[in-house]
């Protein structure tokens, strides 16, 4: 491919990391940095079951949203992801970012975009962004999810930490030493950074498979309605209460004053559940997706329901 070509293909960007790493976080705050750039911002976003509870925030940033909610981009979704890239307009220059659900192992997602010939005329080149919590790196308890955060860490052009600041010295440290000896080639970035990198063209070595192959799920997903208004108090009670063997939890949900809240919970046991003000899309119904190795759906509603019935109503 010739230099002229290679300019006029539009640019990607795969964020990966693990469940609650905090992708999300970063499309957030890259999003506003690149309203004004030359290149308008393409997002597709893959997730367990109902990937519209994300695109819902998402879409108050910017109006192209994609979601994919079946499973893996990296497998069993790809036919969905290289559908959602053949439908973006070729009418204006654009940046596609691609926030890859927690389980995805970058490895097949990246031959495909760098290798498929339908692909690499249109699209590149390929950044990947590895987003790690120092606090919580490979301190996963089950090993096949450790070998995944190795994983998303090998292949990627760019390495975005946080929480380090509540990671002792030790887990810093050893996140450093990780780094050099998996992926020392890797940019450090932020979004600011790698917003004026998309901005200017700037394009370093393209995120390339490592040729490793083997990715098994191990993990399940449920969708719980909420169907009735609830307290904000009690559901701030319930996801702290939910076992921290689900590793994600993330929905929206109506209160009963009328408002919209946007929710989610990793496993870290320092992390406090998130609560965001929000609209609720149309089409999307008030709801929670868990995540984890061993996902009882029964039992969620359970707690919930014993959370509900602990909590006494206070008059106004």
């Amino acid at each position: 491919m010739d230099a002229a070509a290679a300019d006029s293909r539009i640019p990607v960007v795969i964020f990966a990391g693990f469940l609650g790493a905090g992708k999300t976080t970063f499309l957030r705050e890259i999003l506003p940095l690149l309203a004004d750039g030359p290149r308008v911002p393409f997002v597709i976003l893959n997730d367990f079951l109902d990937a519209e509870v994300d695109s819902a925030a998402v879409r108050e940033l910017t109006r192209e949203v994609r979601a994919i909610a079946a499973g893996c981009v990296c497998c069993d979704a790809a036919d969905g992801l290289v559908e959602a890239l053949e439908a973006i307009p070729a009418t204006r220059p654009m940046v596609v970012l691609i926030e890859a659900n927690g389980a995805t192992d970058p490895d097949p997602l990246l031959e495909m975009l760098t290798t498929a010939p339908s692909l690499i005329t249109r699209f590149g080149p390929v950044r990947q962004v590895a987003v790690l919590n120092e606090a919580r790196w490979q301190k996963r308890w089950l090993p096949w999810d450790r070998k995944l955060e190795r994983s998303q860490l090998r292949t990627a052009s760019h390495i975005a930490t946080n929480r380090g600041h509540v990671a002792p010295v030790r887990q810093q440290l050893r996140v450093r030493a990780d780094i050099a000896a998996l992926n020392p080639r890797a940019r450090l970035t932020t979004p600011a950074m790698l917003a004026a990198e998309i901005a200017t063209g700037d394009s370093p070595a393209t995120a390339r498979p490592s040729g490793q192959r083997g990715h098994a799920h191990h993990h399940a997903a449920a969708r719980i309605a909420l169907t009735e208004p609830l307290r904000e108090e009690i559901l701030l009670r319930w996801l702290a209460a939910l076992p921290r063997e689900i590793l994600r939890v993330k929905g929206v949900a109506k209160l009963e004053n009328g408002e919209i809240r946007h929710f989610q919970r990793t496993d870290d046991p320092g992390e406090r559940p998130v609560m965001m003000r929000g609209s609720l899309a149309e089409g999307l119904e008030p709801c929670a997706i868990l995540i984890g190795p061993g996902v009882d759906a029964d039992a969620a509603r359970e707690l919930l329901a014993q959370v509900a019935a602990a909590s006494p109503v206070v008059s106004p």
